[in-house]
Parts: structure tokens; C-alpha cells; sequence
């Protein structure tokens, strides 16, 4: 009964930390099909190994870290160019690992869904066709709307350096309450 419940409680984090662990797993494998396989993988690896995890409070460290090497196995696995090398991946794992200590997800999460909502609503429309797995890619993106893939890559970076700026303006805040 005890694994039981300990399985409810680490698939509630599993569906609580989805976003943070999908953002990790495409920032290494840089492709959505292939991030999603990665997030299956390590879904079902966390499941099974859920006994192990330490304690409730250290679950999204300890699933990035499977995520890690799930990640790395994909990559050795796949014949394609790697998007990034293992030392990489395990540079941003560690840097996750500081980033949740001084920052905790959650609050920078709330932070960015507070900034998504001041976007302008083409901007606000633009981020969430290019992030959303069946947005496509920068090509298909530009063809919809009717701009040069060169103006989209544009226009995406200067919403993403607004959306950052926010955030650390709204950490900043929250930091001096």
C-alpha cells in the first residue's frame, strides 16, 4: 500500500514538473518527436524507480538527473548528428541543479506565465506556434504568417530577451518582498 501511495504522490510531481522536464530534455535533443520519446522514457524510468527517490522535496533534481541519462542514451543510440555533446548535457543539468536552488521553478514559472500574458497578442501567438510540438519548425511558422524565416528567428529572439528581461524584473521584485 505504501508504494502506492509513494507512485500517486511521484506521478502528481511528474505531471507538476512536465514543462521543466520536457524544456530540459529538447534543450539537449533540440528536436520535439524526440524530446517526447526522451520525456516517455524517463516518465516510465521514474515510475519504475520511484522507491529510490530521497525525499518528495528533491524529486525534480533527481528526475533531471535520469532525464540526463536518458538523454545520453538516446544520443548514443541515434545515428543522427548530435545536437550537443554529454559534457553539454551535463553542464546544464548541473547548472538546473544551482538555477533550482537559488531560484525555485515554480516561482520562475510563474513569473514567465505572468510575462506571456503581457505579450502582445502576435507576439503571445508567435512563441506559442514555435514552442508547441505541432507548431513546426521556423519554415512552417513563417510560410503561416507570411514572413522570411530570417524575420521569424528575429522577432522570436527579440520576444524571448523581453520575456527574460520581465522575468528577472519580476524575481528581482518578488526577491525584495
Amino acid at each position: 500500500m505504501k508504494t502506492d501511495v509513494r507512485q500517486a504522490e511521484v506521478a502528481q510531481l511528474l505531471m507538476q514538473h512536465r514543462a521543466a522536464l520536457y524544456a530540459f530534455i529538447f534543450s539537449c535533443v533540440r528536436n520535439h518527436a524526440d524530446a517526447e520519446d526522451v520525456l516517455q522514457s524517463t516518465t516510465l524510468a521514474v515510475m519504475v524507480s520511484a522507491d529510490q527517490l530521497p525525499s518528495l522535496r528533491s524529486f525534480l533534481p533527481w528526475a533531471r538527473d535520469i532525464a540526463r541519462r536518458r538523454v545520453l542514451a538516446h544520443l548514443r543510440g541515434t545515428q543522427r548528428e548530435q545536437a550537443c555533446d554529454p559534457a553539454l548535457v551535463q553542464s546544464l543539468a548541473e547548472a538546473a541543479a544551482r538555477l533550482d536552488v537559488t531560484e525555485p521553478a515554480a516561482t520562475r514559472q510563474a513569473a514567465l506565465r505572468q510575462c506571456l500574458d503581457r505579450l502582445p497578442p502576435k507576439s503571445r501567438r508567435l512563441i506559442t506556434m514555435r514552442y508547441d510540438p505541432e507548431g513546426g519548425d521556423a519554415a512552417d511558422i513563417a510560410a503561416r504568417i507570411g514572413h522570411t524565416v530570417q524575420s521569424v528567428y528575429a522577432r522570436i529572439k527579440r520576444i524571448k530577451a523581453a520575456l527574460r528581461a520581465c522575468v528577472e524584473r519580476r524575481l528581482a521584485r518578488k526577491s525584495e518582498e
